[in-house]
């Protein structure tokens, strides 16, 4: 009942429209129109509720199929049966409580408030995304980067086991006071499409949110451009026509290695084009050969015997006291000969890098259905379980390979793996999952800084 009566108020100005153009209107004539639109219901028992309106054409077509009305001169009293109340009663409940286009009992509705607009918002909302696609996945594709197949040797090879676990830590305090901001943000105020900008714009205003939005925006973008560019060294390294370890079919040279970074980077703005629910769907899927070259290089650290690589440099000891030992502190030294001996500030600013991502959820606010919800769980278990992986690699490569074989191969994490193709195809996989977050992470913080016309000329990408 509340629900056509508010709808019969949204006429009274059609209403007084009708009856400025009229002068007035008989209500004899009005009766007379009521006997044939409004027949009475002698079975029901109703129930009257007056509304003090003048009667009209347009107040008539708010009002349900079987209501009635009469005018005695005061106003307007409008007569619904108690069936047809209760009925509206127990469909309007059905109708706030449910966005799935069915009845509290499972039959389909027919309310007619449930118009077309309802059913698209209800089917928008189903399409968009949730913690786990939405949040939790980008951000963990984000963090665990390209760096952890690559440099890990290098960074234990230089600073140690101990030098490499605060280097982490020191990393991963920035991220989680970052992470915490977000969440106390997000779950105090409506978060709506570009993420970070959007919460930064509306708490700080739009003249530190735009200038922020801007290089956060061209942050994200180098940071995609930064695994499409480290895409090409495990490509080469195992793929090379010269150098390829497992087979030789790609070209090398510098050339052919910006065009493989292009394809790369085409190929991801592609996808990202196509919408949210596709990157999600990627993400799923790239997702598994990540984890399972994850899950893979652990097994290698209990599973695998010792050896000796002269060829490779390759040193793998297994588990011993004496390898943990010899690399547990920092001992730094130049990569190549004639080189400066590398710094321990040096080796944090290869590191940090993959530490950072964590914003990549809440760059995809407005593809999720709980913002609010999804961005503080999504992120902060991330940072969680990426956190936990990294010290548990530092901790096992550090106690089962010798120092030399750390700085020396780069690729020591598929040398000594028990099923060595894993490793390269993880490596691939994750520079391009990264990549496809920069993509479209970068794109969604443009589009929201564009809708809020704080520089004309990225009008353009407001779509």
């Amino acid at each position: 009942m509340p629900r056509f009566l508010s709808r019969a108020g949204t006429r009274i100005d059609d209403l007084e429209r009708q009856l400025a153009r009229v002068g007035s209107v008989d209500n004899d004539d009005i009766s007379a129109d009521e006997g044939a639109d409004w027949p009475s219901q002698a079975a029901e028992a109703p129930t009257e509720t007056t509304a003090l309106l003048e009667p009209g054409v347009a107040l008539r077509q708010a009002l349900p199929a079987n209501a009635r009305h009469s005018n005695d001169g005061h106003g307007l009293s409008i007569y619904v049966p108690q069936s047809q109340q209760q009925d509206e009663l127990r469909r309007d409940t059905s109708l706030d409580n449910s966005n799935a286009g069915v009845e509290a009992d499972g039959a389909p509705r027919t309310h007619p408030l449930w118009s077309g607009k309802a059913r698209n918002k209800a089917g928008a909302a189903a399409r968009k995304l949730g913690t786990w696609d939405g949040v939790f996945l980008p951000v963990m594709l984000s963090i665990w980067g390209i760096l952890v197949f690559v440099r890990m040797g290098y960074f234990l090879g230089q600073i140690g086991i101990i030098g490499t676990i605060a280097s982490f830590v020191c990393g991963y305090l920035v991220t989680t006071m970052t992470t915490l901001s977000i969440s106390a943000i997000s779950t105090n105020g409506t978060v709506k499409g570009g993420g970070p900008y959007y919460m930064l714009s509306r708490s700080l205003g739009p003249e530190f949110g735009g200038s922020i939005g801007l290089m956060f925006y061209a942050g994200t973008l180098l940071s995609g451009v930064l695994n499409a560019v480290a895409f090409v060294e495990p490509l080469m390294s195992n793929f090379g026509r010269t150098g390829g370890d497992i087979t030789h079919t790609f070209p090398e040279g510098e050339r052919w290695h910006i065009l493989y970074s292009s394809i790369l980077l085409v190929f991801c703005t592609v996808v990202c084009l196509t919408g949210a629910q596709v990157f999600a769907k990627a993400s799923t899927v790239l997702s598994t050969f990540i984890i399972a070259s994850t899950a893979m290089i652990l097994a290698s650290f209990v599973f695998q015997q010792p050896f000796i690589d002269e060829e490779k440099a390759i040193h793998y000891t297994s588990w011993s006291l004496a390898t943990f030992k010899e690399n547990l502190w920092p001992e730094l030294a130049p990569i190549k000969e004639g080189r400066p001996s590398e710094t321990f500030g040096s080796v944090l600013g290869v590191l940090f890098p993959a530490c950072i991502g964590v914003m990549a959820g809440a760059s995809m606010s407005s593809a999720l259905r709980k913002p609010s919800k999804s961005i503080p769980q999504g992120t902060l278990w991330a940072v969680v379980i990426t956190f936990v992986l990294y010290l548990t690699i530092v901790v096992c490569l550090g106690s089962t390979t010798r120092r030399s074989t750390l700085r020396d191969n780069f690729n020591v994490l598929q040398e000594i793996n028990i099923l060595p193709i894993i490793v390269p195809i993880g490596a691939i996989t994750t520079s391009v999952t990264s990549t496809l977050s920069g993509v479209l992470s970068s794109a969604s913080i443009l589009q929201a800084i564009a809708k809020d016309d704080l520089f004309a000329c990225l009008g353009p990408f407001k779509r």
